[in-house]
């Protein structure tokens, strides 16, 4: 009885589905009962020990995950008569130093050779037209590309995390290149490409594209500790200074429109910057953890703060926000610790969840009478805040929106808010009075949880005195 397991392909041949054998070096059979073995199906050997697999000439296709996470394979011979290989065929084959891709195939899937953290090189066919998402990425000990002059496109993050890749070169018929697609490649110092490339071009060590004015990637191993952006680019990339960590002045130009997410992600030694009036657009994440960025000056015209735009930006002070703000987006300051004061816009209208949360030096907020939406957590562990004053278009204090604010001793709560979301005051405990409107229509019960020396000031026969009498808090009447 066989140890290989076989389906009947529709044209006759044979797929080969599965091995229950225990030998770790395989020659896999061109035929079976009369029939020829003509593919590997998905998932066929992996997770299995084999070390080294020898591949028939039969085979024309090698299916999705075939050999995904064989962590013991060292060796494998693909035929050059397989024209497609799948999505994740060789992922995680963390022992496979070395591999021949076959003349023939198009593309190179998405992942199919991800986590392969031994390969060091290799050289895609003349064939390949297309790299697709996470094809190499971690393979941490990739240290050259040889990417062939017919290849037009490469996805997003295809050599993301190559630690150790120092060479690789971009043919002229490429013109499209994704997101990130070398994020994470700290030993890269450039690329290989030609003065006259339609597409690409090197300027101050910067990768750009010349008809989108768009900079993708600036070297790791660059070690300047200022960095002028050439005129004309209008945007900077995803990632594109992501954890260059040695730079510590970014000069910006007047022809710049767009900054995208993560862009200065990680870049500890920035201490400060001056985003131009021309920018409209600031991504998610853009500055996230730039502890060092003590000063930035935002654009005029911006229309809102991006989820986590300003996260864990430990040593900003302050910060004046545009008046054309009318949106900050959740997380966009949550781990200031430094951020003692900030001037909401007349026009805000929204701050989003956690957006202040644990800007433990914040020591007073007052939003503006156009405001109307508050988020989860908004103002939690502001550990030094002693003064809040809402405003009469908010209708909601959510949930948790001024928990553990432990010095929090004077709010404001106006006529118009209808609810007090659960622990929107927990272990406030410096908290003494709080005036409660006669507008209030719900509370929840644990809406003041550990407000151990809290009074209610509330109107007579008003919700707020029930809630009062039911939770058994002390109150007076107004």
């Amino acid at each position: 009885m066989s140890d290989y397991a076989f389906t009947r392909r529709r044209d006759g041949s044979l797929q080969l589905d599965s091995y229950e054998g225990n030998e770790t070096r395989l020659v896999i059979p061109a035929e079976f009962e009369g029939r020829p073995v003509t593919a590997i199906g998905d998932n066929c050997f992996s997770w299995s020990g084999v070390h080294a697999v020898e591949i028939p000439a039969s085979v024309t296709m090698i299916g999705e995950a075939a050999f995904s996470w064989c962590e013991n394979l060292t060796s494998i011979s693909i035929p050059e008569s397989v024209k497609i290989i799948g999505e994740w065929a060789f992922i995680g084959c963390s022992s496979l130093k070395s591999i021949t891709l076959p003349e023939g195939i198009r593309k190179i899937n998405y992942s199919t050779f991800q986590s392969c953290t031994s390969l060091s090189s290799i050289v895609i066919p003349s064939t390949v037209r297309q790299i697709g998402p996470e094809a190499f990425s971690e393979c941490r000990n990739l240290r050259s590309v040889s990417l062939p002059d017919s290849l037009t496109s490469i996805a997003d993050n295809a050599f993301a995390s190559c630690d150790e890749l120092r060479e690789i070169n971009l043919p002229d018929k490429l013109t499209d290149l994704g997101s990130n697609v070398f994020s994470g490649c700290v030993s890269l110092p450039g690329f290989i490409l030609s003065d006259h490339h339609p597409v690409f071009l090197q300027k101050n060590g910067a990768l750009i594209h010349k008809r989108d004015h768009r900079l993708i990637f600036y070297p790791f191993t660059r070690k300047d500790k200022t960095y002028q952006i050439p005129d004309q680019v209008r945007v900077i990339a995803e990632e594109a200074f992501a954890n260059r960590v040695h730079l510590t002045e970014i000069l910006l130009p007047d022809s710049l429109t767009e900054i995208e997410a993560r862009a200065f992600y990680g870049c500890r030694g920035l201490q400060e910057i001056d985003i131009p009036d021309s920018v409209r657009r600031i991504g998610n994440s853009a500055f996230h953890s730039c502890s060092s960025l003590r000063r930035i000056r935002l654009p005029s015209g911006i229309k809102a703060l991006e989820y986590s735009v300003f996260y864990a930006c430990v040593s900003l002070e302050s910060i004046s926000i545009p008046s054309s703000v009318k949106i900050i987006s959740a997380c966009a300051f949550s781990g200031c610790g430094s951020l003692a004061s900030i001037g909401f816009p007349d026009e805000l209208m929204d701050i989003g969840d956690s957006a202040f949360e644990g800007c433990r030096s914040l020591e007073s907020i007052e939003l503006p009478a156009s405001f109307e939406t508050l988020g989860a957590h908004v103002f939690g562990s502001c550990i030094s805040l002693d003064s809040v004053v809402l405003n009469s278009k908010l209708r909601i204090i959510p949930p948790q929106a001024f928990s553990r604010c432990e010095n929090l001793n004077h709010v404001v709560i106006p006529e118009g808010i209808e609810e007090i979301g659960s622990e929107a005051f927990d272990s406030c405990e410096n908290l003494l009075t709080l005036e409660l409107p006669s507008s209030i229509t719900e509370i929840e019960p644990d809406a003041f949880s550990n407000c151990r020396h809290l009074m209610l000031f509330v109107y007579p026969d008003s919700y707020a005195m029930n809630y009062a009498k039911d939770q058994d808090m002390l109150y007076t009447e107004m």
